[in-house]
């Protein structure tokens, strides 16, 4: 049984205060991390001194059943892989205080500048009565015994949720430098998404210069995936900033994206005719049609009053803070482990219900909450750690790439519906079926063990949030 209490300290001066009174300290290097996390129980490995140690705690608060053994090697580096979270660092300073077991723990790397310090108790009377001897409330900063932000395994999943972070500044790095912002768990969701939404802005504005400059197709497909991705996640992140706000952006992005979807169907279109025989005559219209809509794409991108929403989103971006709404302040590991998560179990529902009988509109749907999924993953990636992560990332790119061959071949049995009578149409209609038909069984096979997949990533997610 560990009976305990702990306090916020507010630096590491306390460890010279008790040195200088003579205090002897046994210094240990600590690294530890998780393999379970629950409200109620951890399963923990740490490495001191060369000796590798499981502990599983049961219990919260004050009180708490602990159960630690020794364990090899070999078994501590296997657990590592399956590790829930970050690793945490830190010296652990171990003494005696009135005869009490006591130590004082410096954390380190990505929680460096937090010192914590605990006092057992061999009772819980004298825990609860237990009052901090003056000399020692000059070092601390508050009792933190039951707060969970200051828990070692909340530690490893959110970062430390207090630290001061001076948001303006970073911002304003990000802003005037040419560096990508690197998200940690602890920062608040809305300053974490402004400079997400900064950093694909100033891509915005440079693959919209090069593309009207070089007319490359690859830019444009760049333009637009950056321009849904930031309609997406301001739809995916509602309730971060204020509603009407979010309306307005995700609206007008929409509209801009949209203005080269022709284009693009043609393009992957008039790709897949050159592969095919005896379709001279329907490259001839389909490149007809193509070269109609280069000049409305270019005219559209050329004209700066489709952009005008545009200075209004630098403002937005400038003064988010105006804009802020009740989940703005929520840390990103939270509420992204929250949002991704929603958007698995949807997508998850939606794969159980598809069988040989649903139209290829069911198959859209999903094909839609993947790439929902995918965004926000590519958003979140770097805060979250548990075992699977990385082969799932590549089994969800995976499914998106099969459900997109769907879209795209029904896309082209519109277009080939618009297009003149021409030899080789029926044919290829017919080709164009066959695929549709492969694909789907394709998705309908594999769509079991990615529902199996998936519904591991989505509990391994929940540990985020409770």
């Amino acid at each position: 049984m560990e009976i305990e209490r702990k306090f916020l300290l507010k630096n590491s001066q306390i460890l010279d205060f008790l040195k200088e009174a003579g205090v002897v300290f046994k210094h240990l290097e600590i690294s530890q991390f998780y393999t379970k996390i629950t409200q109620n129980e951890e399963i923990r490995f740490r490495s001191e001194e060369g000796k590798f140690i499981k502990t599983i705690k049961v219990g919260k608060d004050l009180i708490r059943e602990e159960n630690e053994e020794f364990c090899e090697k070999a078994e501590f580096k296997k657990a590592l892989k399956n590790r829930i979270g970050r690793v945490i660092t830190k010296d652990r300073y171990i003494f005696r205080l009135n005869n009490n077991p006591c130590n004082i723990d410096v954390f380190k790397d990505g929680l460096n500048g937090l010192c914590t310090f605990e006092i057992e108790f061999s009772d819980e009377n004298e825990a609860i009565y237990f009052k901090l001897p003056a000399f020692l409330e000059q070092f601390c900063k508050a009792d933190v015994t039951c707060d969970k932000r200051y828990k070692n395994k909340f530690l490893a999943i959110h970062a430390n949720e207090n630290e001061q972070i001076d948001y303006k500044r970073a911002y304003n790095v990000f802003k005037n430098k040419e560096i990508l912002p690197n998200f940690a768990a602890n920062l608040k969701s809305g300053e974490a998404l402004r400079a997400l939404f900064l950093s694909i802005f100033k891509e915005i504005k440079r693959l919209k210069s090069d593309y009207l400059q070089d007319h490359d197709e690859e830019i444009l497909h760049n333009l637009r995936v950056n321009l849904r991705k930031i309609r997406s996640l301001l739809k995916i992140f509602n309730g971060v900033f204020d509603e009407k706000v979010t309306l307005f952006f995700g609206e007008n992005f929409k509209i801009l994206a949209n203005s080269t979807n022709k284009k693009r169907d043609l393009d992957i279109f008039l790709g897949f005719l050159s592969e095919q025989k005896h379709a001279n005559e329907l490259i001839y219209f389909v490149q007809k049609a193509l070269n109609l809509e280069y000049e409305n794409v270019k005219s559209y991108l050329s004209d700066e009053e489709n952009y005008a929403f545009l200075k209004e989103w630098e403002i937005f971006l400038n003064e988010g803070e105006f804009y802020r709404s009740k989940l703005f302040d929520v840390s990103l590991s939270r509420l992204g482990s929250f949002k991704l998560r929603t958007l698995l179990v949807l997508a998850q529902k939606r794969l159980k219900s598809l069988d040989q009988d649903c139209q290829n509109e069911s198959f859209h749907k999903i094909r839609i909450e993947l790439k929902k999924v995918r965004y926000t993953y590519e958003f979140l990636s770097e805060i979250f750690y548990f075992d699977g992560l990385k082969k799932y990332e590549e089994r969800l790119k995976d499914m998106q790439e099969i459900f997109g061959a769907l879209q795209d071949y029904d896309v082209w049995l519109g277009i080939l519906e618009r297009l003149p009578e021409a030899a080789g149409k029926e044919k290829l209609e017919s080709k164009i079926y066959k695929q549709i038909y492969k694909t789907r069984e394709e998705i309908l096979k594999k769509r079991l063990k990615f529902i199996k997949a998936t519904r591991k990533i989505s509990r391994n997610l929940k540990i985020y949030y409770i």
